[in-house]
C-alpha cells in the first residue's frame, strides 16, 4: 500500500509539517458598496439597537476589512448622548440612583480632559442621525450644557443629517445649536409634555435655527408648546425655503400662505384650529399644489371645507382628525369637494371624531373579542334583512326560543342606538358616491358618530371602483347604530372585487345563516387577518353557521373585533352581542385547524396516488 492509501485510511497518524494556511476572504467582501449595505441591514433589520449594536461591534473585529464600515454603521444612529461618554475615562462620570427616576441618571464627577475631548470629538465624527435624549440611559443637565461648549471652533458633530430632540427639560434647549449645521436636513423637535412653559431665550433659539441650519428638508416642531407664540413659529417656517415635509401645531395665516407656495412641499401635518384665520384671504387658489400627503387636526368640518377648497394640485392621501362631530351635511359636502380636485389620484382617506382611546385587555384567546356590561339604550327602528341563501325570509315578528344554556336569546329586532345623533340622519350611498371616482383608492377609514346603512348592491356599487382597495373601515368606534343591510353576498362580491383587501371593519347582517351550506362559497381571501365587525348583530343559532362562512372565505383569520369601543360598550345588549361573537371566534379557531389539516392530507393523499401511478405506468 502506497503512503497516499494509507493516509486515506490512518489520517491521524499523517502528520503534515507545511505552515497553517490562512482563510482567504472573497473578493465580493473588496467592494465597499456591499459592505454598506450588509451593515445598513444589520442596523435596520434588527428589532433592538443594542443587538444590532453588537452585531456590528462583531463585524467591526472581524477583519480590517469590515472595520471601517461596521465602525461607521455602528456610530452613525446614537440614542442618547450615554454612548459618547462610556469609552472617557472611568473617573469621569458616574451614575446616581433617584427613588424618583426609573433609571439611573449618569452624571459628571469633573470638567472633561483636552485628551477626553478629543476622543468625544473622534466619536462624534461619525455620528449622523442622533436622538438627544435615551430614557433608559437617561443624562443629567450638567452633562448637556458641559456639550454645549467644546473647547474648539469647529461643529462638535460635523457630519450631522438629523435630529431627534426629545428632551422635556428646557434648560438644555440650548444644546440644540451645538448640534446644528448646515449638514442637517431632518429636523425634529417632540415635547410630549402640553404643561411645559417655554420662555423667551427658547424661542429664541426655534427662529434662529433656519439660519444654523438652512438646508433642512424635514422639520417636526412641537405641536402645542408654541401654539401661543405665533410669530416663533411663523418666522421659523417661512425662513426655511426647501421644506419637503413639516409636521408642527397651528400655523399662522402668514407662514401658511408662505408654506403652500412652496413648489418642493410633499407632506403637511397641522392643526387648523385657528378658526379666526380667513383661509379665503390667506390661501391663493390651487395652494398647495405639490403636497402630496394632508394630514389636518380641524376644529370642525367648517374650517376644513374653506381649506380643501382652496387645494390644488393631486394629493395621494388624505388624513383628516376633527374635534367635533361633523354634520351629515358637512361630509357629503368634502366628498364632494375631494372629488372635484384637479386629480382623481386620491388612495388614502380618513376622516374620524376625535375620541379617546378604547381600552383594550388580554385577549382570552387568539381570535379574541371583548365583552363590557352596559346599561340599557334606547331601541331604533328595524330594518328587514334581505331573504337568505336558503330562501327563508324572517318576519319582524319572530322570537327564538331559550337558548340551551337558559339565557334568552334576543329578538332580531332589537337594534340599540344609543348616542345616535339628535338628527338621527344616516349616512346611505348617495353619501359615500362622491368618492367612487377616486379609482385608485386603496385605503378608506371613516369614524364618524353618525349611523350608517349600506346593502349588498350599495356596497358592490362602491367597491366596484376601487379594484385596488386593501383596507376598508366604516364606523369603528361608534358602530353603524342601526341594522346592516350588508348579508354574506354582498361579502363574496367586495372580495371579488377587492383581491388585495387586507383589513376590513363593517356590519354585518347575520339574519340569513340558518345552516351550514353544504357546498363551498368558492372564493377566499388568504391576506385577511384581521377581521372588524363593528356593532353587528348575531343570534345564538346563527353562530356556527357564520363561523363555517367566515373560516372558509378567510382561511388565515387570527383576530375578530366587534363590540370593543367603549362607545359600543354601552350599547343595549352589548355584552350578550359580544360573547356571541367569542363563541364565534373560538369556532372559527377549531374549524381553522380543521381545514389545515385536511388541506395536508388532501395533498399528502394526491402525493400517493400521484406516485402510485407513475408505478403502475412502468
Amino acid at each position: 500500500m502506497d503512503s497516499e492509501g494509507a493516509a486515506s485510511i490512518f489520517p491521524s497518524q499523517c502528520v503534515s509539517h507545511s505552515p497553517p494556511q490562512r482563510t482567504r476572504m472573497h473578493r465580493l467582501f473588496l467592494i465597499q458598496e456591499l459592505l454598506y449595505i450588509i451593515c445598513e441591514h444589520v442596523r435596520n433589520d434588527n428589532t433592538s439597537s443594542i443587538a444590532a449594536g453588537r452585531t456590528l461591534a462583531s463585524l467591526a473585529r472581524t477583519s480590517k476589512v469590515f472595520h471601517h464600515v461596521a465602525t461607521r454603521a455602528l456610530w452613525s444612529r446614537l440614542d442618547g448622548l450615554t454612548p459618547l461618554l462610556r469609552p472617557l475615562a472611568s473617573d469621569l462620570t458616574f451614575t446616581a440612583e433617584n427613588a424618583a427616576r426609573p433609571h439611573p441618571v449618569l452624571m459628571l464627577r469633573r470638567p472633561l480632559k483636552m485628551a477626553e475631548w478629543e476622543i468625544l470629538r473622534s466619536l462624534a465624527r461619525r455620528v449622523e442621525h442622533l436622538c438627544v435624549h435615551d430614557p433608559a440611559r437617561p443624562v443629567d443637565v450638567s452633562i448637556v450644557l458641559s456639550l454645549c461648549h467644546p473647547p474648539t471652533n469647529s461643529p462638535l458633530f460635523p457630519n450631522l443629517k438629523s435630529i431627534l430632540w426629545n428632551d422635556e427639560r428646557a434648560e438644555t434647549f440650548s444644546f440644540i445649536r451645538t448640534l446644528s449645521g448646515p449638514t442637517v436636513t431632518s429636523l425634529a423637535i417632540i415635547i410630549t409634555n402640553d404643561s411645559r412653559k417655554w420662555h423667551i431665550p427658547e424661542y429664541g433659539i426655534l427662529a434662529s435655527l433656519p439660519y444654523v441650519c438652512p438646508n433642512v428638508t424635514e422639520v417636526t416642531l412641537p405641536t402645542d408648546a408654541f401654539c401661543n407664540d405665533f410669530p416663533s413659529l411663523s418666522e421659523a417656517l417661512c425662513a426655511w425655503n426647501n421644506l419637503k415635509g413639516i409636521k408642527c401645531g397651528a400655523i399662522e395665516g402668514t407662514a401658511l400662505a408662505h408654506i403652500a407656495k412652496q413648489p418642493a412641499l410633499r407632506k403637511l401635518s397641522f392643526n387648523l384650529k385657528n378658526v379666526g384665520i380667513r383661509l379665503d384671504s390667506s390661501l391663493p387658489s390651487g395652494a398647495f399644489s405639490c403636497v402630496r400627503d394632508f394630514n389636518i387636526h380641524a376644529a370642525n368640518m367648517t374650517v376644513l371645507d374653506a381649506f380643501i377648497s382652496k387645494l390644488g394640485g393631486s394629493p395621494a392621501s388624505m388624513h383628516v382628525l376633527v374635534d367635533t362631530n361633523p354634520p351629515p351635511t358637512s361630509i357629503t359636502s368634502l366628498f364632494t369637494t375631494l372629488g372635484r380636485l384637479a386629480s382623481t389620484h386620491l388612495q388614502d382617506l380618513s376622516l374620524r371624531l376625535m375620541t379617546p382611546p378604547s381600552p383594550r385587555f388580554l385577549p382570552v384567546h387568539p381570535l379574541h373579542l371583548l365583552a363590557h356590561p352596559q346599561p340599557p339604550a334606547i331601541v331604533g327602528s328595524y330594518i328587514a334583512p334581505p331573504s337568505n341563501m336558503m330562501g327563508y325570509p324572517f318576519s319582524v315578528g319572530y322570537q327564538p326560543p331559550v337558548a340551551l344554556n337558559g339565557s334568552y336569546v334576543l329578538s332580531s329586532v332589537s337594534v340599540s342606538t344609543s348616542g345616535l345623533p339628535p338628527t338621527g340622519h344616516t349616512l346611505t350611498l348617495g353619501d359615500f358616491i362622491p368618492l367612487t371616482c377616486f379609482e385608485s383608492m386603496g385605503r378608506i377609514d371613516i369614524s364618524i358618530n353618525h349611523s350608517i346603512h349600506l346593502d349588498d348592491d350599495d356596497l358592490r356599487t362602491l367597491v366596484s371602483a376601487w379594484p385596488r382597495l386593501y383596507s376598508f373601515s366604516l364606523n369603528d368606534t361608534a358602530g353603524w347604530l342601526v341594522k346592516s343591510g350588508i348579508t354574506q353576498i354582498g361579502l363574496i362580491a367586495m372580495l371579488d372585487y377587492c383581491p388585495d383587501l387586507q383589513k376590513l371593519c363593517i356590519a354585518l347582517n347575520t339574519d340569513a345563516f340558518i345552516e351550514v351550506p353544504s357546498d363551498r362559497e368558492g372564493i377566499e381571501n388568504t391576506a385577511m387577518r384581521t377581521l372588524g365587525l363593528a356593532d353587528s348583530l348575531i343570534e345564538a343559532r346563527a353562530t356556527v353557521a357564520v363561523a363555517a362562512f367566515l373560516s372558509d372565505i378567510f382561511p388565515n383569520l387570527t383576530t375578530i373585533v366587534a363590540w370593543d369601543s367603549v362607545v359600543m360598550s354601552r350599547r343595549l345588549n352589548a355584552g350578550i352581542y359580544a360573547e356571541r361573537w367569542m363563541h364565534v371566534s373560538e369556532q372559527v379557531h377549531g374549524m381553522n385547524k380543521v381545514r389545515a389539516q385536511e388541506r395536508k392530507w388532501w395533498l399528502s393523499d394526491n402525493d400517493g396516488e400521484s406516485e402510485a401511478c407513475a408505478i403502475s405506468q412502468v
